[in-house]
């Protein structure tokens, strides 16, 4: 279960400050809501895996990049005395490990404070809890459309294009030929985009599968359009 995003962010970032911000305020109010202290503590430990998880996701995505260049230095760069140095990869100290689910813990326990005698929307307001937007039913089972079209003077690049509508943009996600997991390529504030995406190997082309999903504000409504896949080249 993923958590409503009318009030809780999509970006990873945003998610772990989000957390950060509900977990010491439930903390602080827990109580007179009527919560449990074990409560409290459950909802402190998970806020401790989401930092945890956020801070090592950032490090090893710079270590990949870091990595990257450097087998790019090792295979093109001029021939040079001395071994290179390899580099080191981040130290990674995680806390103590809780259920999995934290999504779905999150998304039950803010349903009970909104129900608690105490709750107020200055309370709802200082958790983060309040939605930004409301629902939009005729929104929801919206399959967007796009047209994507490769670049022949900018290399590993293409241009996404669609029909906005009464949305406020689109996000581009793209997946590696042999991978499973989707990426964030680009956020798009209008109707088209022009977006590079860095190779797994620079000089070689590479199949992707890529996809959108219109926005509503900064939340993503909707389904997920068709994917198309295409061969990006240098």
């Amino acid at each position: 279960m993923k958590p409503d995003q009318r009030w809780f962010p999509t970006n990873l970032v945003e998610q772990a400050a989000w957390f950060a911000n509900f977990a010491t305020n439930f903390a602080a109010v827990g109580l007179e809501l009527r919560f449990t202290q074990a409560e409290i503590d459950s909802c402190l430990a998970d806020n401790e895996v989401i930092q945890f998880l956020a801070r090592s996701v950032r490090a090893m995505t710079g270590y990949e990049r870091t990595l990257r260049t450097f087998q790019r230095s090792m295979f093109y760069d001029r021939n040079v005395p001395g071994v290179a140095e390899f580099p080191l990869a981040p130290e990674i100290d995680p806390p103590p490990m809780v259920a999995k689910g934290i999504g779905e813990r999150l998304e039950r326990l803010v349903r009970r404070i909104r129900t608690m005698p105490g709750y107020s929307p200055s309370v709802g307001a200082a958790l983060g809890i309040i939605p930004r937007n409301p629902k939009l039913p005729e929104f929801d089972g919206f399959v967007p459309k796009f047209r994507m079209t490769t670049s022949h003077v900018r290399p590993y690049s293409f241009t996404a294009k669609t029909t906005r509508g009464k949305f406020s943009g689109f996000i581009v996600e793209f997946q590696r030929g042999a991978s499973k997991d989707w990426e964030r390529a680009a956020t798009c504030i209008g109707s088209s985009a022009n977006i590079s995406i860095d190779p797994l190997v620079y000089g070689h082309p590479e199949m992707i599968n890529v996809r959108v999903r219109m926005l509503l504000g900064d939340d993503p409504v909707g389904k997920y359009s068709d994917l198309q896949t295409h061969i990006i080249s240098p």
